[in-house]
């Protein structure tokens, strides 16, 4: 498993955060759709802007293997003229992501409180299948990872984000296990993993419990420790999602530190 930092914990615009990134030494990073709303990026830009993201990654000789696409929000405007405008939206990002060499796109699933409780799986399973079919029939090397989210109803709990991979029946769909949301709905680190069985990639950070802080792991009251009682996993990324808002140089700082103490926690799942 690959540990990576995300652009997201600094306050810099995409480009810049690469930048820095490298400047300190990372190879292989996450480019998170965070980092766009820094900038305050309106939705019709961000197809362009991310191709100007990954080609400048390209130019700096940074791998970016997992993109996080945009939030929920995002794909809803194109969701009013039906799935399929939706799913041809989430395609361009899916195919400029993967002409760049990314290979994991994580996604926020719609939400009930955004579609409708009577219709929130039916339209999620409608998505996804669907996306991954295009994907399919378009040649791109690139999977997409459902992310079980902090308090959006019902992909809160791990088992039902599970569920719903496993209900599009494609092995273009994965998992992606976010522990800092799964800690906020009652899971230890060790029961989201066990619930999770065999997610694609790990989003690691920290909270005490109540909201979706983003702490460096360690920071919070997420119970690291159960970690040890699982034996080694087959994952192929962990992303380490710390925010920092202070000034570049100590948001610097905070990564260094937040990066060391996530391959040390991790240590009994690598």
């Amino acid at each position: 498993m690959q540990l990576l930092p995300s652009t997201r914990t600094l306050p810099l615009e995409p480009r810049e955060a690469l930048r820095r990134l490298a400047a300190m030494g990372y190879r292989a990073v996450e480019v998170n759709y965070a980092s766009f709303e820094h900038t305050g990026l309106d939705y019709p830009s961000y197809p362009n802007m991310l191709r100007l993201t990954l080609l400048e990654a390209a130019r700096l000789g940074v791998e970016v293997p997992v993109i996080h696409a945009p939030w929920e929000e995002y794909f809803l405007q194109y969701l009013g003229r039906g799935v399929d405008a939706a799913v041809s939206e989430a395609l361009l990002v899916a195919e400029t992501a993967s002409s760049y060499g990314v290979k994991i796109i994580v996604f926020h699933p719609f939400s009930a409180r955004r579609v409708g409780s009577g219709r929130v799986w039916w339209l999620n399973r409608r998505f996804f299948s669907t996306l991954a079919a295009r994907i399919e029939d378009e040649g791109l090397d690139v999977v997409v990872a459902v992310e079980n989210t902090n308090r959006a109803d019902p992909w809160n709990r791990v088992e039902e984000a599970r569920s719903l991979v496993e209900s599009t029946h494609s092995s273009r769909v994965g998992l992606c296990l976010d522990f800092g949301h799964a800690g906020v709905n009652g899971y230890t680190p060790l029961e989201a993993l066990r619930a999770a069985e065999e997610p694609l990639c790990l989003h690691v950070h920290d909270n005490n419990g109540v909201r979706d802080e983003h702490l460096p792991p360690g920071c919070g009251s997420l119970d690291w420790e159960s970690l040890k009682e699982s034996g080694k996993k087959r994952i192929g990324y962990a992303v380490l999602e710390v925010d920092c808002r202070k000034g570049v140089s100590p948001c610097t700082s905070r990564l260094r530190a937040a990066y060391a103490a996530a391959g040390a926690l991790l240590e009994p799942i690598l």
